[in-house]
C-alpha cells in the first residue's frame, strides 16, 4: 500500500513538471512570436517611411522640374522658340490671363479718371459675358492647347515680320505684348528688350484716349460677328513722353474655341 501511494506521488511530481516545462515553452514560443510580429511591423514600418520618402522626394523634384520648365516656357513667351519643336515641348501649362485683366483695372484706377474709368469698365463688360460661356466648358488640356498654339502662331508672325516694313507688335487678349518687329522700335524708340523683358501692355505706350477707344472697338469686335479687322487712329508716346500720332490697325486672331487668341497691330505715323 505504502509503495503504491509513493508511486502515485512520483507520477504527480512528473506531471506538474511536465506541466510547467510545457507552460514556459510556450510563453517563450509567444515571446517569439510577439518579437517577430514585432520586428515585422518595424520592417514594415521601415518600408513604408522609405516609400514616403521616395515619394517626398519624387514630388518636390517634379516641382521643381515643373518650376524650371515654367520659368523657361515664360522667358520663351517673351522671345518666341526658333523651332515648332521646342513650343510644343516647352508649352506645359495654361497662360493666366486674370492676372493680365486684374492689370489693366490696377492700371485705370491709377492713371484715368472716372470717366475714362467707366468707359474702359463697360468695354469689359460688354465681352465679359461671351468670353465666360466660351471658357467655361474648356478642360485644362484645352487651354494647354490654347497656349500651344498662341506661341506657334507668333512663331510664324515672327518671320512674317521680319519681311514687312511696317512697325507691327502682336499682343494677347489682355494687352500683353508678345511680339514687336524693329520698325516699330524705330517708330517709338522702344527698344524690343524694354518690351518684353518685363510684362508690357499695348494700352501703356498710348495716351488714355487712345487706351479707351481701343478697348471700346475691341470689346465691339471680339467676340461679335463683325469684321475682325479695325481701322483707326491713335497717339503712342515713346519713353520720353513724345507723343508719335498714328493711323492704326488691328487685327484680331481667334482660336479653335472662336475665342480671341492673338491681336495683330500695323502702325502708320501721320507725318502732317
Amino acid at each position: 500500500m505504502a509503495n503504491s501511494l509513493q508511486q502515485q506521488h512520483q507520477q504527480q511530481g512528473h506531471l506538474q513538471r511536465a506541466a510547467a516545462a510545457l507552460s514556459h515553452n510556450h510563453n517563450n514560443n509567444n515571446n517569439s512570436k510577439v518579437n517577430i510580429t514585432t520586428n515585422g511591423h518595424h520592417l514594415q514600418n521601415n518600408n513604408n517611411l522609405q516609400q514616403q520618402q521616395q515619394s517626398v522626394t519624387g514630388l518636390f523634384g517634379n516641382q521643381n522640374n515643373n518650376i524650371n520648365s515654367q520659368s523657361n516656357r515664360v522667358s520663351k513667351r517673351k522671345f518666341p522658340s526658333n523651332t515648332p519643336e521646342n513650343v510644343y515641348a516647352n508649352t506645359k501649362a495654361p497662360f493666366n490671363y486674370t492676372e493680365g485683366f486684374h492689370y489693366l483695372l490696377r492700371y485705370v484706377r491709377e492713371r484715368m479718371d472716372k470717366e475714362e474709368m467707366m468707359r474702359v469698365c463697360r468695354a469689359m463688360a460688354m465681352f465679359r459675358p461671351s468670353f465666360i460661356a466660351l471658357i467655361m466648358n474648356l478642360t485644362p488640356e484645352d487651354l494647354i492647347f490654347m497656349e500651344t498654339c498662341f506661341q506657334r502662331t507668333v512663331l510664324e508672325f515672327e518671320k512674317l515680320i521680319s519681311f514687312s516694313g511696317t512697325p507691327t507688335v502682336v499682343w494677347r487678349r489682355t494687352g500683353e505684348i508678345a511680339l514687336v518687329g524693329k520698325e516699330f522700335s524705330l517708330l517709338t524708340q522702344w527698344s524690343r528688350d524694354q518690351l518684353l523683358n518685363k510684362k508690357t501692355y499695348i494700352y501703356e505706350l498710348m495716351d488714355n484716349q487712345s487706351a479707351v477707344e481701343y478697348w471700346e472697338k475691341f470689346s465691339t469686335h471680339a467676340f461679335e460677328n463683325t469684321e475682325q479687322t479695325v481701322m483707326t487712329t491713335c497717339i503712342l508716346l515713346s519713353p520720353t513722353q513724345r507723343v508719335v500720332p498714328c493711323t492704326f490697325c488691328f487685327t484680331i486672331k481667334r482660336d479653335i474655341f472662336d475665342i480671341p487668341l492673338a491681336i495683330v497691330g500695323n502702325f502708320l505715323p501721320i507725318l502732317s
